[in-house]
């Protein structure tokens, strides 16, 4: 990086044209035309950063216009403090970091509805594009608006959400900015080093434009949530908080090295998503091109060489692992495999150690991070590849399809008695060790009467696996009729039976659908009108009854449910 200087205030003031002024390059000295000087202004005059004013024979204009100064004596120059260049990249940056608030409007997958606040940044002015979190563009229906430098509000709408990783991107119109300056921040995953100084500038606590700093030291810290896999993260002490989520983790030249995504709440730690996967996400948005997702439904863990021997790896193995890769400290072992899942039928098992990849295109790869994993996995979706694993002192080859991540995350949800039923997830699936197939309730409302979410596995006396087929049933059922419905909750595999009432006066049955990441609504009616008025109505023989005969038949039990809860103030 080249020195930083800067010149006199004398010749500071001189009206010439100077090269505009950049924070990380050496400021240029200003060029004039130059006469003899009187004997007063020599070389021996003395010089500071901030002279006296020169008098004024110092100055001699020439007769066409043209500025002719006098030298004064060499220019000083100086080296910006780390300070002064760490005002001038914030000044310029904080154009394009934006306070995001948004509405999560129904329960989908691990999303609950309410408000809240984060941070976002632009990763592209010309089309409009937000980077933020997974957890703030959420894959359910959301609304949302973004507050630019200049407090200008306008609305921002969800354009991709990772299905595993936390980062998404939003969508804005440039022309709805009418007074706001606009500004991008590039993209620098290169840049993570350990020992970078760095500043996290968002809207932390609810706070614009707070900035808080930090030293990287850790670039292979295990994924701090359950949410997020199959990556590493990058640790930090910047003590961030709740509104500092899609913060942009900053270095000296203004270029994001990672995403704000987590904080530890006992401690200062916070930890950012490397900009790998984002990068290739951004690119591909950019030139109008699906993102490809691969997975093989099976969760990798990054273990040290220390706890490699523990699961069996040969000394010979690892020996060779290190002199392949010198910087490495570890290996991938599997930690998890979701039931019928590519993985698993492919013959994965916890505790196996990767050693390798091979495929036709992308040849033989040695392995020993996820980067190298999935740079393969997610552009051969839909193909075969062949893994080599170490199984105790055994080397294995394990041959799997790899499955489009996109077709296990739901994309349809469905309303009926103020509950919501939608496909088991890929995540859900993985927390509860259980196929990825099926329909979870994970809202009641008035129809379910059991703790959500559970698996719903028979609807009046019929098995249900997909939403279209819960929909027919439903619609069939007439309001305030009786129906059983079986179910099983979370980490058991019994099933339990429960009788319900149909529900379908003061709430109707919605159907939702997502087309990218816009929902489609769609009212589903009623397919049979039965009247419980005509239903045979029951019968006693006369008989003289006894007084508690007769009390009996007074007493009743009443079950109240309220749809709506509503309070009124007096």
């Amino acid at each position: 990086m080249s020195t930083d200087s800067v010149t006199t205030a004398a010749q500071q003031r001189l009206p010439t044209q100077v090269q505009p002024e950049s924070p990380f390059t050496a400021l240029p000295v200003v060029q004039s035309t130059v006469t003899s000087a009187p004997q007063s202004f020599g070389q021996d005059m003395p010089l500071s950063d901030s002279p006296s004013r020169p008098p004024p024979e110092a100055f001699k204009f020439a007769s066409d216009s043209t500025l002719q100064v006098k030298p004064i004596g060499a220019p000083l120059e100086r080296s910006l403090s780390t300070a002064e260049r760490w005002g001038i990249t914030l000044d310029r940056v904080v154009k394009g970091i934006v306070s995001i608030r948004f509405t999560i409007l129904r329960t989908f997958e691990r999303s609950f509805p309410g408000q809240a606040s984060a941070t976002g940044f632009v990763v592209d002015r010309t089309r409009g594009i937000i980077l933020s979190n997974r957890h703030v563009v959420n894959p359910g229906p959301i609304t949302a608006t973004a507050l630019f430098n200049k407090y200008e509000e306008i609305p921002i709408e969800p354009l991709y959400a990772d299905p595993v990783h936390d980062f998404g991107f939003f969508k804005f119109d440039p022309a709805d900015l009418k007074f706001a300056a606009l500004e991008e921040i590039e993209l620098y995953p290169e840049g993570a080093k350990v020992g970078l100084d760095i500043k996290v500038c968002g809207n932390d606590g609810g706070e614009q434009r707070s900035v808080l700093s930090g030293t990287l030291s850790r670039l292979d810290r295990g994924c701090p949530h359950s949410s997020d896999f199959n990556t590493f993260y990058i640790q930090a002490a910047s003590g961030t908080s709740a509104g500092s989520s899609g913060s942009p983790v900053l270095d000296l030249q203004g270029r994001a090295v990672a995403l704000n995504a987590a904080g530890a709440t006992n401690s200062a730690s916070d930890f950012y998503l490397p900009l790998d996967k984002v990068q290739r996400a951004l690119k591909l948005l950019q030139q109008g091109k699906p993102i490809s997702r691969g997975t093989l439904q099976t969760e990798f863990r990054h273990l040290s060489y220390e706890y490699l021997k523990k699961l069996g790896l040969p000394e010979a193995i690892e020996k060779e692992s290190r002199r392949r890769h010198v910087d490495g400290t570890g290996l991938l072992t599997v930690s998890g495999v979701v039931p019928e899942g590519p993985g698993y039928l492919a013959g994965l098992q916890v505790g196996d150690i990767l050693l390798k990849l091979e495929h036709p295109v992308y040849g033989e790869r040695y392995v020993n991070n996820f980067y190298s994993v999935w740079d393969v996995l997610d552009e051969i979706v839909d193909q075969r590849i062949t893994m080599t694993v170490c199984r105790g002192t055994e080397l294995l080859t394990i041959e799997a399809r790899v499955q489009d991540l996109h077709s296990i995350i739901p994309n349809e949800f469905f309303e009926v008695g103020a509950g919501i039923i939608h496909p088991v997830s890929y995540q859900v699936a993985k927390h509860n060790n259980m196929p990825c197939r099926g329909l979870v309730v994970v809202q009641g409302g008035t129809l379910w009467q059991v703790n959500t979410p559970f698996i719903l596995t028979q609807f009046d006396g019929r098995e249900v696996s997909t939403i279209s087929e819960f929909i027919e049933i439903v619609r069939a059922i007439p309001d305030k009729k009786k129906v059983m419905f079986k179910y099983r909750a979370f980490g058991s595999w019994q099933e339990n039976l429960i009788l319900t009432e149909m529900e379908h006066h003061f709430f109707g049955m919605t159907y939702f659908k997502r087309t990218g990441m816009a929902w489609d609504r769609q009212l589903v009616r009623l397919a049979a009108t039965e009247n419980l008025s005509d239903f045979p109505k029951t019968f006693d023989v006369e008989r003289e009854l006894t007084w508690s005969e007769e009390l009996r038949r007074n007493l009743v039990l009443v079950n109240c449910r309220v749809p709506f809860s509503i309070r009124v103030c007096l």
